[in-house]
């Protein structure tokens, strides 16, 4: 990273394991929190076109998660729908692979030291 002869960009969900010695030889460090509830139900819309606005508001409101997650969740929503032959929106499916999402999220293993 010191011979580097321009603008690096890096993001990590894991700043709490970069070490000090690492993190010093970044200039900026810019923190995103997650998305607000309004701005999840309008990526959940962006993601499901078919999502009603009441629909994406419920699960917006009681899910808190972020745009990638929302993103990987539509991903294995359509996949689904494409495996099971149905290119209907089931607004129950959907709610649970998202607690399956929020389970997976809880227990995978520390990254790191």
């Amino acid at each position: 990273m010191e011979t580097l002869e321009g603008i690096m960009i890096a993001t990590t969900n894991l700043t709490a394991n970069l070490d000090k010695a690492f993190e010093r030889r970044f200039l900026y460090k810019i923190r995103y929190d997650k998305p607000t509830a309004e701005a999840r139900a309008e990526i959940w819309q962006t993601m499901l076109p078919g999502l009603s606005s009441a629909d994406a508001k419920v699960i917006a409101s009681e899910f808190d998660l972020s745009g990638g997650e929302i993103e990987n969740i539509a991903r294995k929503h359509a996949v689904n729908a494409i495996l099971s032959g149905s290119d209907e929106l089931d607004l129950g499916a959907l709610i649970d692979i998202c607690r399956v999402e929020r389970i997976a999220h809880t227990q995978r293993p520390r990254v790191g030291f």
